[in-house]
């Protein structure tokens, strides 16, 4: 993934504005590459909003969770493992 011309200065939140602003460099091979100012960071494509595609721009917004219980980290571990397991042998 190569930056795209465009994409202007993404960056930290202006004046009046409540959060910082994304763009989208670039989706590829279920990645996306995002640019927040100077700074470019890769995300599970899976991540992104609904509609969202190379050259969008997105409001960044993030909360506090309390973590998962114990039994909740464990059903998710065992779900993923389930999810890629392919049935063959276990290769080592």
């Amino acid at each position: 993934m190569s930056p795209k011309k465009g994409a202007g200065r993404a960056g930290a939140a202006r004046p009046g504005q409540t959060s910082p602003l994304l763009f989208v460099d670039a989706v590829e091979a279920g990645r996306a590459r995002l640019l927040l100012g100077r700074d470019a960071f890769e995300v599970p494509a899976s991540l992104l909003p609904r509609g969202a595609r190379e050259g969008s721009w997105l409001r960044w917004s993030l909360a506090l969770a309390p973590a998962p219980r114990e039994e909740e980290r464990g059903a998710a571990l065992r779900a993923k493992l389930g999810r890629d397991d392919d049935g063959g042998d276990l290769k080592l």
